[in-house]
């Protein structure tokens, strides 16, 4: 499935901090008495001037467990077999075969919900996430913050004090791609990030100290479908009602799959695709709101079997 492509969604979208934030970068502090403990990640990119320098970022891998992480508890809120267990290493019936041995349709078709859309060993991921790098007008606001780990038996300190260095105010942004997915899937997806946007998960360290709490905001989308809707309707159309029937069979994909948009703008012509384009977060907003519930539909109705 992933040698054509059906449809497309690139979306923009920033984050910024509710609650002090901090990404851990995997290096240690060393022998350096000037470096906190637990330092936020950073890479090095050239500033406006061309210099190279040290820059504060988000690892799209970050955001992506996050999502995952969360979509899988969304999806054994309705039913358990719907998301593999992490001790699992494939979800795909059969594991004395090679993943080699198993065609893409066979291991789509066996997946779980959560890994039809976020892939296993054995499919690849239908999203992609990039890493997101603070505003070039807006630097970071970092601080030092200390901690200690107290023994629960003893009630004295076990580990500690240590730092942490953490964001208070930043603008990061950066870019998912999500190809060739079902209207459920899009709305599952759109679920995830908007928990994420009203603060009910939290991103990286400390989560339990009340760490990690962010703005989500949509700066722009870009959808592009090879067919329009067949009822005229301006809305989403999916990979299930845009497949061959070939395709959808081998597969097992929904159908019909499409759900018209209140407000959706309408398409326009780019080469052999229509391309629908948003810049207003309050719209995409609102499509994803309307969306969301989709993925439970997409379920009853046949889209994975128990």
């Amino acid at each position: 499935m992933h040698g054509r492509l059906y449809n497309e969604l690139v979306l923009e979208i920033a984050i910024s901090p509710r609650t002090p934030l901090i990404i851990k970068s995997g290096e240690k502090a060393g022998i350096d008495p000037a470096r906190p403990d637990m330092e936020f990640v950073r890479t090095t990119r050239r500033n406006a001037h061309g210099e190279p320098e040290d820059t504060l970022y988000i690892p799209g891998s970050s955001l992506r467990g996050v999502l995952r992480a969360h979509a899988e508890r969304l999806l054994r809120s309705l039913r358990d077999d719907l998301a593999c267990q992490i001790t699992d290493q494939s979800c795909i019936k059969h594991k004395d075969l090679k993943e080699s041995e198993i065609s893409g349709a066979r291991a789509y078709r066996e997946a779980c919900y959560a890994c039809r859309l976020f892939g296993n060993t054995a499919i690849a991921s239908r999203l992609q996430i990039g890493d997101l790098y603070p505003h070039r007008e807006l630097e970071p606001l970092t601080e030092t913050r200390y901690g200690v780990a107290i023994d629960r038996v003893t009630g004295a300190v076990a580990v500690g004090p240590f730092q942490m260095e953490i964001v208070t105010s930043a603008l990061f942004l950066g870019r998912l791609v999500l190809r060739n997915f079902t209207v459920g899937q899009l709305g599952l997806l759109g679920a995830a990030l908007l928990d994420i946007a009203d603060g009910l998960v939290a991103l990286g360290h400390a989560k339990s100290r009340g760490l990690g709490r962010v703005r989500l905001n949509f700066n722009w989308a870009r959808f592009r479908f090879m067919q329009l809707p067949p009822d005229g309707n301006n809305g989403i159309v999916g990979i299930g009602a845009l497949a061959s029937e070939e395709i959808r069979r081998r597969y097992n994909l929904p159908s019909p799959d499409h759900h018209a948009l209140d407000g959706f703008p309408q398409a326009q012509h780019e080469g052999l695709y229509h391309t629908v384009i948003s810049r207003e977060d309050a719209d995409i907003r609102r499509w994803f709101e309307t969306l969301a519930p989709l993925w439970v539909e997409e379920i009853e109705q046949g889209g994975i079997s128990p």
